[in-house]
């Protein structure tokens, strides 16, 4: 279970699947090193005999600020709420090429309210909360020597929660859940010794969230059936590693997210439609790193990687989700405590760009546009744990 704070990825995507991989900054993440690659390809769990295990949970410590210059001036205060997200992994080979695995993870989330709820902002959005729980069953085969396929469900469950203040300052809110279906598939390629070269995929979902919505200007207090629809990307994640010396090996990732299906955020309440623009483009992500095995017990890890956010404008940046471009710094590392035993730990700094902010009320253009700027930071602690059973 996760409970999960500020995005700490492009949009409201998590990518603090393993602690393994947050310390190379995701570097090499589909092409196995870790059984957490399985998040972003189901094939890499074919590199590990027997029965494994995998737990990684981290420690998510983000800074958002938003200064509204008009119609009003005003100041958030820091929106970014403190907050754990968690992710397990297991896998069992079956025969010499099947393995099967199991993944529980929270690949989409966040949490922001404001610490001045009263400041201009507020008209735009107050607390905003979404929680997944995402079970991802997975089958791997071997289909001939050094190419390996995998391919898995996924079933999510989503909880979301949205306020913002109408025009009588009272707080207009909506709460929701809702299950979702989807799909992974992966291929692992090992063309030569020691390079391995990993291509993942999680399916798109859609979330209409079920629950209920209230306001004192629109339902006059009283609750009413509400949906809201949530258009979630799907992923593709292509990874290289590469062993360079007996101690030593370099990490890459390259990785798309379609989010340009997350048009808006429609809220169905009571024969209303509520709307909240997005209109967001595709996302980017680019890493590289490294491990070198300092002993035959301790490996340490580093990576960089850059961020292209799939907010490119004021007028897509929302008051709950103040994302931007964004450059990380991570370092790791793992310690084999014994045979079946490896601790692991990270820390990743996020260095995110400041940005604008061109919105209008969720209840139309005529309640108001708000203008402003926003600066964020996240950092983020992670320790996990690897069993060899």
């Amino acid at each position: 279970m996760a409970a999960t704070s500020m995005a700490s990825a492009g949009g409201f995507d998590i990518h603090e699947q393993s602690t393994v991989f947050m310390g190379s900054a995701s570097a090499g993440s589909a092409a196995g090193g870790s059984l957490g690659s399985m998040f972003w390809n189901p094939a890499s769990t074919a590199q590990f005999s027997g029965l494994n295990t995998e737990s990684s949970y981290t420690l998510i410590l983000p800074y958002g600020n938003i200064d509204i210059d008009s119609p009003v001036p005003g100041s958030s205060g820091n929106i970014g709420i403190d907050a754990t997200s968690s992710s397990s992994y297991g896998a069992y080979q079956f025969a010499p090429d099947l393995w099967l695995g199991i993944a529980i993870t929270s690949p989409f989330g966040l949490a922001t309210k404001p610490e001045n709820t009263f400041y201009p902002g507020s008209y735009l959005g107050v607390t905003s909360k979404l929680l997944t729980v995402n079970a991802n069953p997975t089958i791997a085969y071997r289909i001939a020597p050094g190419i390996t396929i995998g391919a898995g469900i996924q079933i999510e469950w989503a909880q979301g929660k949205l306020q913002f203040r109408d025009p009588t300052t009272s707080i207009a809110q909506f709460g929701g859940t809702d299950w979702a279906f989807g799909a992974t598939a992966g291929i692992t390629i090992e063309p030569t010794a020691g390079t391995t070269i990993g291509l993942g995929y999680r399916s798109q979902m859609t979330h209409d969230l079920e629950g209920s919505f209230s306001s004192e200007a629109i339902t006059g207090g009283t609750g009413v059936p509400a949906v809201g629809t949530i258009d979630l990307p799907d992923i593709v994640t292509l990874s290289l590693r590469q062993v360079m010396t007996p101690t030593t090996r370099l990490l890459g990732t390259v990785q798309w997210s379609n989010w340009s299906r997350f048009k808006d955020l429609t809220l169905s309440a009571g024969g209303s439609e509520l709307g909240i623009q997005a209109n967001w483009d595709d996302g980017w992500f680019f890493s590289v790193g490294g491990e070198y095995d300092y002993s035959p017990t301790l490996t340490l890890r580093g990576g960089v990687a850059y961020e292209i956010s799939p907010i490119d404008d004021a007028t897509k940046r929302l008051v709950q989700i103040p994302d931007n471009n964004r450059v990380w710094l991570s370092v790791g590392a793992s310690y084999k405590w014994s045979d079946a035993i490896t601790l692991d730990v990270a820390y990743s700094h996020i260095f995110i760009q400041d940005g604008g902010i061109d919105l209008y009320s969720p209840l139309g253009p005529q309640f108001g546009e708000y203008t402003g700027t926003v600066e964020a930071s996240v950092d983020l602690f992670s320790v996990g744990m690897r069993t060899r059973w």
